[in-house]
């Protein structure tokens, strides 16, 4: 039997042989924007790729995660997705959409961690929206979404364009 590209690509990320987008070496705010991302974006976030996942709940993990960029984000707007990602989990109506919750309920440990000053992973919640994402889609259309979270992640890093031209 062949294994599965997912579960190769999993093994990779988690054994450090391919870069998890928004890896713990980055600042911690190109990360949390990119997380913001990660639910939100309506081309390659779990609000995109995952049938059910709603967009007003996306959207509210999306601005908590700007707000934990900014540091602005508190603690109870933390446990109150906490609490939504626990209920929504109980009611999802596939694998994929619990997955997704699981992810966000990762999201939210590794935010209490960060506002406690303590340093956060997100490889789990990483890993959680990929998995969310296989369960959801066949292969091709699931590494079309991969492709555009890493994408994103390295447009969010790349250094700025530098101008050719001079000025006189």
């Amino acid at each position: 039997m062949k294994p599965s590209p997912h579960l190769n690509l999993f093994e990779a990320i988690a054994q450090g042989i391919i870069e998890a987008p928004a890896g713990d070496d980055h600042p911690n705010a190109d990360r949390w924007q990119w997380f913001a991302d990660l639910y939100a974006n309506r081309t390659w976030g779990l609000v995109a790729a995952i049938d059910g996942f709603p967009r007003l709940a996306a959207d509210q993990i999306a601005a908590a995660c700007r707000d934990t960029a900014t540091d602005t984000a508190t603690i109870e707007q933390w446990h109150a997705i906490a609490d939504i990602a626990r209920t929504a989990r109980t009611a999802a109506h596939s694998p994929g959409l619990d997955i997704a919750w699981s992810a966000v309920a990762d999201t939210c440990t590794d935010a209490l961690d960060h506002l406690a000053g303590h340093t956060f992973g997100g490889l789990e919640a990483i890993l959680g929206a990929l998995d969310a994402t296989w369960h959801e889609h066949d292969t091709p259309i699931a590494m079309s979404f991969v492709r555009d979270a890493y994408t994103a992640w390295q447009h969010r890093i790349a250094p700025p364009a530098t101008s050719e031209r001079n000025v006189a």
